[in-house]
């Protein structure tokens, strides 16, 4: 049973201030398909897909995804409509799709991001406004090994690694050890940062 989520609050959210059951899932930290289904179970009749395409107007549509930076996927389902509505509206309203963000993600932009500063794709897909299979194929284009899904990101800053690398003369294999990673990305960051042994800045 979902915790607060009687007949009651289900009725005054979905009917009364007709919230989609995807921002009501949201709410209560559930499935879309759970909200269905008790919308079901309590008899309160489904609004059909498409209710709310007639609230898609321009200035709804240039908050959400020109200054708010959601996706046409995401305002699909805020206004239960498919992305291709979304889109179609887009040209319609001459609303520039979001496809030469792609041309943000140089390879510097990518080094500093995701090697540099150890975000992960998503967040990167997020900051550039693009989908992550973009970042993807983009770091494969430039030669940036992807890490695996889930591993912890390395917060290796310039100053700690001139301190071990340059002042104290550690190797890279130690200062892995030193931050329990593997040799890879300290050599990296080494080479990043553009360290000399022997030369202090």
């Amino acid at each position: 049973m979902i915790e607060g989520l009687n007949k009651e609050t289900l009725k005054r959210l979905y009917i009364k201030e007709q919230k989609t059951t995807i921002e009501i899932a949201k709410m209560f930290g559930c499935s879309p398909f759970a909200i269905l289904y008790r919308c079901k179970r309590n008899r309160i009749k489904l609004r059909p897909r498409g209710w709310r395409i007639k609230e898609l107007d321009k200035s709804v549509l240039r908050r959400l995804y020109v200054k708010e930076g959601k996706s046409s996927k995401i305002i699909a389902e805020m206004f239960s409509c498919s992305p291709d509505t979304v889109l179609n509206r887009f040209r319609e309203y001459g609303i520039p799709l979001r496809d030469r963000s792609i041309k943000r993600l140089t390879k510097a932009l990518l080094q500093r991001l995701y090697v540099k500063e150890g975000k992960t794709v998503r967040e990167i897909a997020k900051i550039v406004g693009s989908s992550r299979e973009v970042v993807r194929r983009k770091c494969k284009q430039f030669g940036i090994p992807l890490r695996n899904p889930g591993s912890k990101k390395i917060e290796i800053d310039k100053s700690a690694l001139r301190r071990l690398y340059v002042k104290e003369g550690k190797s890279i294999k130690k200062i892995a050890k030193i931050f329990n990673c593997s040799i890879s990305p300290i050599s990296k960051r080494v080479m990043l940062f553009g360290l000399k042994k022997g030369i202090v800045k």
